[in-house]
């Protein structure tokens, strides 16, 4: 009874292994939450996974064909609890599944050569096989966090030709697992060999999945320099209109100055007071409309700044803003620029969708010693939904290239990112540190 619930475990603890790998690639992109809910049912299932496997082996006596069964197709509820908890793209599952599977005949094979040369019976071989899989685990285990940790492509490499990369190493194994299937208990060592093949398939997949990730990372951020400079070019052109508006305005009133003074002359010349005082609050709302606003002393910034919050007010929205950075502001002034344009053009496409009376942004950016604080409000009555990373998901051409700016800076520079909508209000806040001073 005791070899049965010692075998029954050791399966057990092959098929967590297996769950331990598949962790690792999706580690980094998974909450607290979703870490310690994953561990949990994975502990639980292999409890009750071990009380079924040996009440299976003492049913039908321990022996290859069973051994093989529990190995082979008792995985797949190991492999639904971590679907239904790690909830990704499904094709991220089957190339994580598919690699993770290959790894695992890798080492396979490698416990069933040990067995060949250093067991005779059926009993010896099985226990042999189980124990030597789980040391060479534990053995292998640098080079496996090392490998796997790395090995998830982001989730645009499975929206183009990634999607057909997925299945492959799946189908590549395919007739190894069917040979490995069969009944004899020890195979041929020509059998044995021919697997070694394995290792340089998952190590080519491995390469192939890297360097692909790679020139995609690299066209992206190429396209987001293209994107940027373009947006910085427009920027500027704008800001160049409402320079020479302002410039032009100026000329203008220049030119009427003296005319002016005479007006106000004879107003007072002749006792009309009271119209002299409203001419000159014209004058004054005139000369008010030529005023460039300040808002940094970073130009691409204040550009951005100046051209939204110009360009929200001529929309009808109430614009407050509070602005208070430093010459050093730890992160690059495009980035930060190109991250405040995006979020405004949002909340201004947002207001737009509001009522007359129920368009407003609130900015503030605010710098305390080495903290740094960005938050864009908006009102908006819509519904907002946001995904397993509190990102609002939109289907708007456009409004997605602002959460894409988000995520690029909160990569780049550790920063907290929330999103909320509460009692009509959409807010986004950014927070980092700057690490420099």
């Amino acid at each position: 009874m005791m070899l049965i619930i010692f075998l029954a475990a050791l399966i057990a603890a092959v098929q967590l292994s297996n769950m331990y790998l598949r962790y690792l690639s999706f580690r980094d992109g998974m909450t607290d939450a979703e870490r310690v809910l994953l561990w949990r049912r994975l502990l639980i299932w292999g409890i009750v996974s071990a009380l079924i496997y040996g009440a299976m082996l003492k049913h039908f006596g321990i022996s290859a064909p069973l051994y093989k069964f529990l190995l082979m197709v008792c995985w797949i509820p190991w492999q639904a609890i971590f679907m239904l908890t790690v909830r990704r793209n499904f094709l991220q599952h089957v190339f994580i599944m598919g690699m993770g599977s290959v790894w695992s005949l890798i080492q396979h094979n490698w416990a069933a050569i040990f067995c060949a040369i250093s067991f005779n019976t059926e009993l010896e071989i099985l226990f042999g096989h189980a124990i030597f899989y789980l040391a060479l685990f534990f053995l292998l285990l640098p080079v496996e966090r090392r490998i796997f940790l790395k090995l998830l492509p982001p989730q645009n490499f499975f929206d183009s030709y990634g999607r057909f990369t997925s299945v492959f190493p799946l189908i590549l194994i395919s007739s190894v697992v069917i040979m490995w299937a069969q009944e004899p208990l020890v195979h041929s060592w020509a059998e044995r060999f021919s697997r070694l093949y394995i290792p340089f398939v998952f190590f080519f997949f491995y390469r192939y999945v890297i360097d692909s990730t790679k020139q995609l990372y690299e066209r992206r951020q190429t396209n987001q320099n293209l994107r940027r400079m373009s947006e910085q070019i427009m920027a500027l052109g704008e800001y160049n209109r409402i320079m020479e508006e302002s410039r032009d305005k100026i000329v203008a009133m220049r030119h009427d100055l003296r005319h002016s003074y005479r007006l106000i002359y004879m107003m007072l010349e002749t006792g009309e007071i009271e119209e002299a005082r409203r001419f000159i609050e014209r004058q004054e709302k005139l000369i008010g409309t030529t005023k460039v606003t300040i808002f940094c002393v970073q130009p691409l910034i204040n550009v951005a700044l100046l051209i939204y919050v110009r360009r929200a007010e001529n929309f009808g929205i109430k614009v407050q803003h509070k602005v208070n950075l430093p010459e050093n502001i730890g992160v690059d002034e495009s980035d930060l620029a190109l991250l405040i344009s995006n979020l405004l053009e949002n909340a201004i496409n947002a207001s737009c969708r509001q009522p007359q009376n129920r368009r407003a942004i609130s900015i503030q950016i605010q710098n305390v010693g080495e903290q740094f604080v960005v938050e864009i409000a908006n009102l908006f009555d819509g519904e907002v939904e946001f995904d397993e990373k509190n990102m609002p998901r939109t289907s708007r051409e456009g409004h997605g290239l602002g959460m894409v700016s988000v995520k690029n800076f909160a990569d780049r520079y550790g920063a907290y990112v929330d999103f909320s909508k509460e009692g009509g209000t959409f807010k986004v806040t950014l927070y980092w540190l700057n690490l420099s001073q």
